[in-house]
């Protein structure tokens, strides 16, 4: 029977769709601003199973845009804050914890097996290498995978859209991997979120003014825009397979 705290998702989705998101398990790679939404747009439409991976911890800067980041969790692994947080949406939640940085060499067992059931990878991460090896591992493994290209720096949430990633356009960091995916005999098949909002090198970025560090300029609207909209992608994975 399904609990009622996902009744309204299955009525929305489908009568049989509770038991298959239930049993689906999520791998979200970074739990930062993107990620974060999209994690907890999934653990409350009824999702089951997540494996989360990242490494760092919150940030007072981070509390701008990161669902994780709060006055209280300020120092604490942003993986084990979603881990509560998921688990305060559904107590029956299956969570495993990975403080690794997605790489080379880790990228085949981030994204698993496709006989592991209905297993979805969702990449939030920033380092662009790390986004090509971990498409790349799951174009190898027949492991569904979405990505999220550059979020930051963009103010207007309307500009953000979905397209395989070789279909990108209007997006520097989405430029970027193409050519990476391009140079490894990559042709297509994952799905991403990315923004034609046009940027420049110095847009909003701030000053020399902040210590000589620049400070990259982003927000909750645009990067949960991000996130929510990779969770769909994700969900629409779930459901579509048999």
């Amino acid at each position: 029977m399904t609990p009622e705290r996902f009744r309204r998702a299955e009525i929305l989705f489908g009568e049989s769709t509770y038991p298959i998101l239930r049993d689906a398990c999520v791998v979200v790679c970074g739990v930062g601003a993107v990620g974060s939404f999209a994690v907890e747009a999934l653990a409350r439409t009824g999702v089951g199973s997540f494996e989360l991976w990242d490494f760092d911890a919150v940030e007072e800067s981070n509390i701008n845009r990161q669902i994780c980041a709060l006055s209280s969790t300020i120092g604490r692994r942003k993986a084990e804050v979603m881990r509560e947080r998921i688990l305060d949406i559904n107590p029956e939640a299956n969570i495993k914890i990975f403080p690794e940085f997605v790489c080379a060499e880790n990228a085949a067992r981030v994204v698993g097996a496709s006989g592991a059931g209905r297993r979805v990878v969702i990449d939030a991460i920033d380092t662009l290498a790390a986004k090509v090896e971990l498409i790349l591992a799951a174009k190898a493994a027949g492991v569904a995978a979405v990505s999220s290209m550059g979020a930051a720096r963009r103010t207007d949430p309307s500009r953000i859209m979905q397209a395989d990633v070789m279909k990108t356009y209007g997006c520097p960091v989405a430029a970027r991997v193409r050519k990476m995916l391009r140079q490894r005999g990559y042709s297509g098949g994952c799905k991403c979120v990315f923004s034609d909002e046009p940027i420049s090198d110095s847009t909003h970025v701030s000053s020399a003014a902040d210590g000589g560090k620049k400070i990259i300029g982003s927000c909750a609207i645009v990067a949960g825009t991000f996130g929510l909209r990779l969770a769909n992608l994700a969900l629409g994975e779930i459901l579509s397979r048999k």
